[in-house]
């Protein structure tokens, strides 16, 4: 049982691609994402090898630590195992094992929170259910994947008014921080670093992306960005990009911002040859689906969030 290193990402995305084979609506995570600051250079990635040097699985714990008082640390975690793999069931466990002790490890030093473990599978991912839930693991709700055909006309939305919507690539860390800081107002409870962030904005995905966001003269009020992944493209088989980290601040909300730049960013992907767009959003989110439903997002699949809490 080894910590992940640069030099396993190839082995890894071979590990995906033959997961993929047997659960073909698993999510393929790109390799460079490993790379975050939060998989502290690799010390939060564990990886289990057979006497010839070869991955049989690999485990990553994502933390998301919350500074509000009380509120919920989150370790978002996954245990993957070669399809393939003699003894699958023992190479769970020693992974598992080393995740939970590395979680602990993780949230020593802010005590004071609970502290959950989320796993995320698509429900033909039976093997990985059925292995969490007997770990203590209980199904809690279930997040949508929505696709918008770009191939298909685009409704005209309204400017809001005394509200400017423009790209930006936020270049500097001045700007990355103030966008940091607007996003983590909204997402209290799930909020991003800025190291994270800056991971994101030097990863190749980023390369040809940008946000739309939202003015109120200088202040941030609201936010999507839209980047594309090839990989993810070729698994598809189409043309696709992404709309994520969709907000609005509460005091500029039911204006007509969110639709506004959700459309900006629909017509950026288009132009940009993208044939679909995609995004996340929990089911539970019934003003979120709605506004999605209403620009032409139709639901195309389901995974589920399962929750072990830790001592």
């Amino acid at each position: 049982m080894l910590i992940f290193t640069p030099d396993d990402i190839v082995q890894v995305m071979e590990l995906q691609q033959e997961y993929q084979k047997v659960y073909p609506n698993a999510n393929v995570i790109p390799g460079e994402a490993y790379l975050s600051p939060s998989f502290c250079d690799g010390k939060n990635i564990f990886c289990a090898f057979d006497e010839r040097g070869f991955l049989q699985g690999y485990a990553p714990l994502f933390p998301v630590l919350t500074e509000v008082p009380q509120a919920t640390h989150t370790i978002w975690a996954e245990v993957k195992v070669d399809p393939q793999s003699l003894c699958p069931q023992d190479v769970k466990d020693c992974l598992f094992e080393r995740i939970l002790n590395r979680a602990e490890e993780v949230v020593q030093p802010s005590t004071g929170h609970p502290v959950q473990m989320i796993f995320q599978y698509h429900p033909s991912e039976t093997f990985s259910i059925e292995f969490v839930i007997s770990r203590g693991g209980v199904y809690s709700e279930s997040v949508f994947r929505m696709m918008r055909d770009l191939t298909q006309e685009l409704p005209a939305i309204s400017t809001p008014e005394q509200i400017e919507v423009r790209p930006w690539r936020m270049e500097s860390e001045k700007e990355q921080l103030a966008y940091v800081q607007a996003r983590n107002e909204v997402f209290s409870d799930a909020p991003v670093t800025l190291a994270d962030w800056q991971s994101f904005l030097h990863s190749a995905s980023w390369d040809t992306g940008t946000t739309f966001t939202a003015f109120d003269q200088q202040e941030i009020v609201g936010s999507v960005a839209v980047y594309w992944d090839e990989t993810i493209s070729q698994q598809i088989g189409r043309k696709t990009g992404f709309t994520e980290y969709i907000f609005v601040r509460e005091n500029w909300r039911k204006r007509g911002i969110a639709p506004f730049m959700i459309y900006q960013g629909l017509i950026y992907l288009k132009k940009h040859g993208r044939e679909a767009a995609l995004l996340e959003v929990k089911a539970a989110n019934q003003r979120a689906l709605d506004l999605y439903y209403g620009l032409g997002y139709q639901l195309i699949d389901e995974s589920r969030l399962y929750v072990l809490p830790l001592p």
